[in-house]
């Protein structure tokens, strides 16, 4: 879970060390073996050997080297000794921590509380660019977070790996509750955490980050603290708008994967000659949305313009508005259009893969954003659908150096890829 600092430029992070929360950096890779050969050379060139406290050596990262156990300097790795006598009691143990863990996390940053009994008093915590030890510090620094930032945590799955070991797998977004009203940026990070448990008692002593968008996790990664730089210098105005809904499952250097909720849309199609910019039909739109309906009802803008092509040029474009969510999931609760070319349409959700750009946009803009994106995602090993959506979130008179653009690609198909449990 990335408890980390990721945003205050190092600013928080100095604080830290100052506050007497931070240790000097130790040598400690966690490498994630992936599927498509780009994965498994990440992978490797992120294996770090690690040295544990009983001087036996070990490799994390490496394929087909079986479940590594992530411990930090110092601290007293699992024996083989217990096993064959509290093999039980430790899987129980283990059980009983995933569950606190489960009802724990996901309230952490709405309450600002955490069960202390439940933690070592030496709790360790690491991630790319935070180191923290004493469970009195990492309380502080978690409501220093939360003072800086709004933060919203989804937990995706917990799951045992060994003996004294559990993975996590979340999504983080954190909005500045101070800034501008015209800068205010929205920072999301998706990734693992890796919490050390005393099986023994049933307390967890370490937790250890990593995230999606970082090949090299190892404290101090200066890779990590350009990639919270890059969030809060690539900001694009988001307008407070109503749009469709959606999750973030994993945010990379390149693309987000998200699964949204089914919405609905009013749309109206455009010339088969349109290029993917294309701005017609617009008016029609929101002229049904103002009062150009059988009810005369007007209602309220939301965002984004969203702009449906077909790569194969065999089905017509079309320009799409989202409804507003009371209107629920029911065509026949949206008045019905004076207008015969607009029609109302139920866009069902799923997974889609999401890149974010600025500009105007221009044709070639958007070609280029999709061409990228596509690019990526076969070097992931995901599989794409035919045809994209441009979404375009702002209008005519913001800057076009802070507008947020989006190109959206269905995916076939999309998997985790975490850790299997261990028998």
């Amino acid at each position: 879970m990335a408890y980390s600092l990721p945003a205050a430029t190092g600013q928080l992070a100095h604080l830290c060390d100052h506050q007497g929360l931070t240790e000097r950096p130790r040598s400690l890779t966690p490498g994630l073996a992936r599927s498509t050969p780009r994965r498994l050379a990440i992978s490797k060139r992120n294996s770090t050997k690690v040295q544990s406290a009983s001087g036996e050596s070990g490799t994390f990262g490496q394929e087909g080297g079986g479940s590594a156990q992530i411990s930090f300097r110092g601290e007293p790795s699992g024996t083989s000794s217990e096993a064959s006598n509290g093999a039980v009691n430790s899987k129980a143990a283990l059980d009983d921590v995933r569950l606190f863990l489960q009802a724990e996390l996901p309230g952490l940053f709405s309450s600002g509380r955490i069960t202390k009994e439940r933690y070592a008093s030496d709790f360790k915590f690491e991630d790319p660019v935070t180191r923290i030890t004493g469970l009195d510090q990492f309380a502080s620094y978690l409501q220093l977070l939360r003072s800086v930032f709004a933060i919203t945590f989804d937990v995706h799955s917990i799951k045992p790996r060994g003996a004294t070991e559990l993975v996590t797998r979340w999504t983080m977004t954190m909005k500045f509750k101070l800034g501008f009203a015209i800068y205010r940026p929205e920072l999301v990070f998706t990734g693992q955490s890796f919490y050390g448990v005393d099986a023994n008692i049933g307390i967890v002593r370490s937790q250890l980050d990593v995230w999606d968008a970082t090949q090299n996790n190892q404290y101090p990664s200066l890779e990590g603290l350009a990639h919270v730089l890059r969030q809060l210098g690539n900001y694009k105005a988001t307008p407070d708008l109503e749009g469709p809904r959606y999750k973030v499952l994993r945010s990379t250097k390149e693309y987000e994967i998200r699964k949204y909720d089914p919405y609905l849309v009013a749309e109206t199609a455009m010339p088969m000659s349109s290029g993917p910019a294309e701005g017609s039909g617009f008016n029609d739109l929101a002229n049904y949305i103002f009062g150009g309906n059988t009810r005369q009802e007007k209602m309220e803008m939301t965002s984004p313009v969203i702009n449906t092509v077909n790569s194969s040029g065999e089905d017509q474009p079309q320009m799409q508005f989202p409804m507003e969510s009371k209107y629920g999931q029911n065509i026949n609760s949206l008045p019905s259009p004076s207008d015969g070319r607009v029609r109302m349409k139920t866009q069902e959700g799923g997974l889609v893969a999401a890149t974010v750009f600025s500009g105007l946009p221009l044709d070639f803009e958007v070609t280029e954003a999709e061409r990228k994106l596509r690019g990526a995602l076969l070097l992931d090993g995901l599989h794409a659908t035919s045809g994209y959506k441009l979404a375009r979130y702002n209008d005519p008179f913001t800057l076009p150096f802070v507008r947020r653009n989006e190109i959206l690609i269905r995916l076939e198909d999309f998997s985790f890829e975490d850790h299997k449990d261990d028998e």
